[in-house]
This record gives structure tokens, C-alpha cells and sequence, in this order.
């Protein structure tokens, strides 16, 4: 079984709190992929639609690393958040995500009026989950 260190805990953070800006990364990842130079001159044209064909065959790439990290990043990100209680994913979703995403854990605490042992014990259960979901713990 593998420990969650310190620099893993933090890089577990950094991937949780980058939840909602994923969908992007996931459409310029889309994007760049299939970008090409004359492309840069494509909106004096007019605007070009796509098939749906077209689309799912941008979406199925197999050869698009960054897509396919992005999109089981943001799977793995879900499946964490709903295996969390009410009370941690109110965390996540106020402190995290929220308007005080901003906030250090300290601050979370006296926040949340809980103390600062009490407030990292749930945020190693919150990022302990998606360690879990990740496959880095068992």
C-alpha cells in the first residue's frame, strides 16, 4: 500500500481544485489537436459547421494524450466527490470550488469553527478519495 505523502497530498489538491476549469483543458486539448495553419484565416470564411460524425470522431482520438488525461482526470474527480458524506462535500464545494477557494486550510478552520487537526483530517479524507479513485491507495 503506498503512502500519501506530503507532495502527493499537495498534487492531489492541485488536481481537485482544478476541477472546474477541466472541461477547457478537455476542449483545447480537442481543439489543438486538430488545429492546422490555415485554420487561422477559417472565421474570414464563415462559420463552418460539423457533422456529427465529425465531432465523434474528434471526441473517440485514441492518439490524444491530453484528452485522455483530462477526461479520466474529470471522471476520476466526479467519482470521488460523490463518494464523499454530505458534510466533506460541502467542503469541497464552498472551499474548494466555492467562492472561498482561495482560503488555506488554517483559514477553512476557523471558518468551519473546527480546529486545525480536526479540518486536515478531512481534507486527507477528501484528497485520501481521490487517491483511492485514482488507484494511488487501496
Amino acid at each position: 500500500m503506498s503512502e500519501l505523502t506530503k507532495t502527493k497530498l499537495a498534487d492531489l489538491e492541485e488536481d481537485f481544485r482544478s476541477y472546474k476549469k477541466i472541461p477547457s483543458k478537455i476542449a483545447e486539448a480537442l481543439v489543438a489537436k486538430e488545429w492546422k495553419p490555415e485554420d487561422s484565416n477559417a472565421w474570414i470564411k464563415g462559420s463552418q459547421t460539423h457533422t456529427e460524425k465529425a465531432l465523434t470522431d474528434l471526441i473517440k482520438r485514441e492518439d490524444n494524450k491530453s484528452y485522455l488525461y483530462y477526461s479520466k482526470l474529470y471522471m476520476d474527480i466526479s467519482n470521488a466527490y460523490e463518494s464523499l458524506s454530505s458534510e466533506l462535500k460541502g467542503i469541497v464545494d464552498k472551499y474548494l470550488w466555492g467562492e472561498l477557494d482561495y482560503l488555506e486550510w488554517r483559514e477553512i478552520a476557523e471558518y468551519e469553527h473546527c480546529s486545525k487537526t480536526a479540518v486536515y483530517k478531512k481534507r486527507f479524507k477528501i484528497l485520501e478519495s481521490l487517491a483511492i479513485q485514482q488507484g494511488k491507495v487501496f
